[in-house]
């Protein structure tokens, strides 16, 4: 059990990777004493010298406060720790803001397990950069009984000052933030295949980039069009069909093709708007493309 009193300005971290370190350096800044454990002590060490106090095991890291931040590349990681130094019995009377990388049946499995050893759980996902932890850019999905919340407040107002409560589903951050990594990360790979399509036909990539941006602004609010039409269930009016738009990937593809890039995103689309034709969609807006993602077809 705990013996340290609950207080809002001293906090543990476990794991101290690029957004564990950030996370840590984050409420060091903003007056928290804060405690750190990681497996590679160099870690430790960095963050000791901005004023962290270490820890020699994360059992100390429990022991140290009465809310521990746990922050990992994934849960078969922590679990080894938890099994490694017998931490069950440290989780009584513990928040625990979990911000580790999980699948749903992993972060069910361990809200059960904190549960059962007499911990409070608060289940997360950091949606931004460390460098944006403690700004108003900072994005924090959370998810968790009320209370949890509640007592975990102040801590995750000092990561986003407009942290975004889910509800007590605890599977809800994991959820969105991987649907959330799905707009970012296609988004990125769509910009770096297209960077690879204009070097391949020697344009220069300072004026891709300037077209690149200008056609972002355009898709900020294109995102908004699709997901509320979504939302409505209003995808028969459009301006451009997936029939169409179809028709404008086989001619990205073909120049594609015709320069020598690899077409595996190409391919991708392509097999999606093929897709989409398949279901009789093909009048219909881009945003009816739902239908093709929203189950898996035989």
């Amino acid at each position: 059990m705990n013996d340290s009193p609950a207080s809002p300005s001293a906090v543990s971290v476990i794991g101290l990777g690029a957004m564990g370190s950030g996370i840590a350096r984050t409420y060091i800044d903003a007056g928290c004493r804060v405690s750190v454990w990681n497996r590679s002590r160099g870690k430790i060490d960095a963050l000791v010298s901005d004023g962290a106090i270490a820890c020699d095991s994360p059992a100390d890291a429990f022991k140290a406060n009465t809310h521990v931040v746990v922050c990992l590349t994934d849960y078969a990681a922590w679990d080894k720790i938890i099994e490694e130094h017998e931490l069950r019995d440290h989780f009584a009377d513990t928040c625990i803001i979990q911000l580790t990388t999980g699948m749903i049946d992993a972060v069910r499995e361990h809200a059960v397990l904190i549960e059962k050893h007499g911990g409070r759980l608060a289940d997360g996902a950091v949606m931004c950069y460390p460098r944006d932890l403690g700004t108003d850019s900072g994005s924090l999905l959370m998810a968790g009984a009320p209370d949890v919340l509640e007592a975990c407040d102040p801590f995750l107002r000092m990561l986003a000052p407009n942290w975004t409560n889910l509800g007590d589903d605890i599977s809800k951050p994991t959820i969105l933030s991987r649907a959330l990594m799905v707009d970012i990360g296609m988004a990125l790979i769509g910009v770096v295949n297209g960077a690879a399509i204009a070097r391949a036909g020697d344009i220069p990539l300072d004026v891709f980039m300037q077209h690149a941006t200008n056609v972002g602004s355009i898709l900020e609010t294109e995102k908004v069009r699709l997901i509320e039409a979504v939302r409505d269930g209003n995808t028969q009016e459009t301006q451009a069909s997936i029939t169409s738009w179809g028709e404008g990937q086989k001619a990205v593809r073909s120049i594609a093709q015709s320069l020598g890039t690899n077409l595996v995103l190409q391919d991708a689309v392509k097999t999606v708007f093929e897709e989409g034709e398949r279901l009789g969609l093909g009048d219909r807006d881009l945003s009816a493309l739902v239908e093709v993602f929203s189950s898996r077809q035989s």
